[in-house]
């Protein structure tokens, strides 16, 4: 039986803007999963380059990250239409009950820094 489990927390990243100096800037001390551009928008998903056992220590992670960023690449973050922090998870059959808390401390950081939450259930294979 498959156990529900939490994979970890990538940040999406959305701008019709240039982002490059940004993700320069987090790829340092995180992993850049996808970074993509076309003539409309440029995509990035980074994740965490840490060993994080919940959703509240890798937001955490990753706001330390985006709050030492370089002022080129922090006006590049505001330039993002989407900056989130998505949830994994596994889905499973137990236990019966699963949950996983995030701080009210790591929710007004989420607000401060103007990113959302999003969560991403995975089905069981």
């Amino acid at each position: 039986m498959p156990e529900i489990q939490f994979l970890n927390v990538d940040l999406e990243l959305e701008s019709k803007h240039d982002i490059s100096a940004l993700v320069n800037d987090l790829k340092r001390n995180a992993i850049v999963l996808h970074y993509d551009q076309d003539e409309y928008r440029q995509l990035a998903r980074i994740e965490a380059d840490a060993e994080v056992i919940s959703p509240d220590k890798a937001i955490n992670h990753l706001c330390e990250l985006i709050e030492s960023c370089s002022k080129p690449a922090l006006k590049q973050w505001l330039s993002c239409t989407k900056r989130t922090f998505d949830i994994g998870f596994n889905s499973g059959n137990t236990p019966k009950c699963y949950s996983q808390a995030l701080h009210a401390d790591t929710l007004l950081r989420i607000s401060a820094i103007g990113a959302g939450i999003e969560i991403t259930l995975y089905p069981v294979e």
